[in-house]
């Protein structure tokens, strides 16, 4: 199994197969999405490191992409708060 395979079920299993954006409980379309990929100063330790990752559904992947113009500044707050919820002691 791949490095990335192994941080994708790790990823699902963490999410328990949901979109972990804040208020979303889709389970359609699920994609893993990097926080901080290597054009936002990521690099290869964090590509293959399951604490920079989420499992959004295709909508809210694109939103945080940047693929749709449909984000607000809410909704990526509340993507940073769960994401901080979910690992307590990150800052």
């Amino acid at each position: 199994m791949s490095d990335i395979a192994q941080i994708r079920e790790q990823a699902f299993i963490r999410a328990g197969n949901v979109c972990e954006w804040a208020n979303c409980d889709s389970g359609k379309w699920l994609e893993l999405a990097h926080l901080k990929d290597i054009g936002m100063g990521g690099n290869k330790a964090r590509k293959y490191n399951v604490d920079n990752t989420a499992v959004l559904c295709k909508w809210h992947h694109d939103i945080y992409d940047g693929r749709q113009s449909m984000g607000t500044k809410v909704a990526y707050r509340e993507l940073l708060e769960g994401y901080l919820d979910r690992h307590s002691g990150v800052t």
